[in-house]
């Protein structure tokens, strides 16, 4: 069984992507892909509206719509040395509209951008911003267009992409092993999550063709301010997965637990869930999502979430996509740090990929 880490990456940059990446280059050793993604997509909720810095609302922009429109660029690259090692690199641009009227209209932000050898008998090694060893249990619930995969952003080693990862993934047929580790590490969207030292472990085994189980742990050490000057906190994390995917049927779900810190005397435990149950029947698919995230203590609220999510998407062969999804709230306004926090959203979206 090849297991060339170019596959994978392709994979793992196209979620939710009917596409494969076009071929540009071939020769006997080598082999240059690029792909990527044009995505418009609308979102409606109050939880647009602006808030002050206590998180009420301020009246300044009472707007519910808000524009979540996107182009992915990637491409990626192969060179064989000899029958069993390769050479490969990868990276994605993420390119979204800049709402400052004052500064460029453009935001840029890199997704992925590593490079590394993949061995058909040792596995694969990679270093540069990728997915973590973790990435591969939280893609079990992570699988819907919009509105999952959210529970797992709170600690560098488990979020879905880091920079400064050295990462190692090995697989047969039913066994797979990855492992990951940071130094000064960064992951997109949270301040907590930023200037992290640390590591993470999954182990998972397909029981049968249709039923797959996964372990990892991961931990790091960061704080919100981003200084090393300042004192850390552990955040640890623990999760086990499964998922069974057959004749269409996809369901899964994830738990998470542990602690999570913005330094060494802010710190809570907290326990987390996602699922998702999905069917696919001919180009259409209709799915069902829930995240759930409780941390003990209330200064962490901020980061809590209780929700269930309906999503319908039709795919048009293998490039454009059309879909529509609902996000019921379900957080009550005491484990809530805002009003935002609690509302429901509704997100349509039109993709066409390449």
């Amino acid at each position: 069984m090849k297991k060339t880490l170019l596959s994978l990456a392709v994979a793992a940059a196209s979620v939710s992507t009917a596409a494969s990446a076009a071929t540009i280059y071939k020769d006997d050793t080598s082999t240059l892909n690029m792909g990527g993604r044009v995505e418009v997509r609308a979102n409606f909720s109050d939880a647009n509206k602006s808030v002050d810095e206590f998180g009420i609302r301020d009246g300044k922009d009472d707007n519910v719509y808000k524009d979540a429109s996107r182009i992915r660029l990637n491409i990626g690259g192969e060179q064989k040395l000899n029958d069993d090692i390769s050479f490969i690199g990868f990276t994605e641009f993420e390119v979204t509209e800049n709402s400052d009227p004052v500064g460029d209209d453009a935001a840029f932000n890199t997704r992925y951008l590593y490079a590394g050898v993949t061995s058909q008998t040792y596995g694969a090694l990679t270093y540069g911003h990728q997915d973590n060893a973790f990435t591969y249990l939280t893609n079990f619930t992570d699988m819907a267009e919009v509105f999952s995969g959210y529970i797992n952003e709170y600690n560098v080693a488990t979020s879905d992409r880091a920079n400064n990862v050295l990462r190692y993934a090995f697989n047969t047929e039913k066994l797979t092993i990855q492992a990951s580790v940071q130094g000064d590490s960064d992951s997109d969207g949270y301040d907590l999550t930023q200037n992290a030292d640390g590591f993470g472990v999954i182990g998972a085994y397909k029981l049968t063709d249709a039923i797959e189980l996964g372990l990892g742990y991961a931990q790091t050490d960061a704080n919100n301010s981003g200084s090393d000057l300042d004192s850390t906190g552990d955040n640890n994390t623990y999760t086990a997965a499964i998922r069974y995917s057959k004749d269409g049927i996809l369901v899964a779900a994830t738990y998470e637990g542990g602690s999570v810190a913005r330094s060494s005397t802010d710190e809570s435990d907290f326990n987390a869930a996602d699922a998702y149950a999905g069917y696919t029947f001919g180009d259409n698919n209709v799915n069902m999502t829930y995240n759930y995230f409780n941390a003990d203590e209330d200064q962490f609220n901020n980061l809590n979430m209780n929700n269930i999510a309906l999503e319908y998407a039709r795919y048009f062969g293998e490039h454009a996509t059309v879909y529509g999804a609902y996000n019921f709230n379900l957080l009550s306004d005491s484990d809530a740090a805002t009003e935002n926090q609690t509302e429901d959203q509704i997100q349509v979206g039109f993709r066409y990929a390449f």
